[in-house]
């Protein structure tokens, strides 16, 4: 089973190559599109794009005058698919964050390393 089921369902199924998305709303239809990091040269698509249509809902907008209101809410399976997609999003960024942890201690560890080979080359020199 998918650790993603809701964008498996979906027909996404290397979660892994979304590099981001973006969620926009016209006329009352969620568009979801998901953008893809391909190589140069890739005949897969760079993006893919989903559509969603949003359910009516009457609310009472005043109950003084027994106004209602017709309300347009996004689909319980778009928020599915954007929590997913938030958490394949974070986790690239802090494999990100961590990655350039360790380049900065390697950039220290090559600083302490060239300025201890000086000292010892300076003793050498001393003799």
């Amino acid at each position: 089973m998918s650790s993603y089921p809701t964008l498996s369902e979906m027909g996404i199924n290397n979660p892994g190559q979304i590099e981001r998305y973006s969620l926009n709303t016209v006329n009352h239809i969620d568009i979801l599109r998901v953008i893809y990091k391909r190589t140069k040269g890739s005949l897969l698509p760079a993006s893919k794009r989903f559509e969603f249509g949003r359910s009516s809902k009457t609310v009472m907008a005043d109950s003084g005058t027994q106004k209602t209101e017709i309300v347009h809410e996004i689909s319980p399976f778009v928020r599915k698919a954007v929590k997913e997609l938030d958490q394949i999003i974070s986790s690239q960024k802090s494999n990100i964050e961590h990655a350039k942890l360790v380049k900065e201690e390697l950039q220290r560890l090559h600083q302490e390393m060239a300025s201890r080979l000086e000292y010892i080359e300076s003793l050498i020199d001393d003799m």
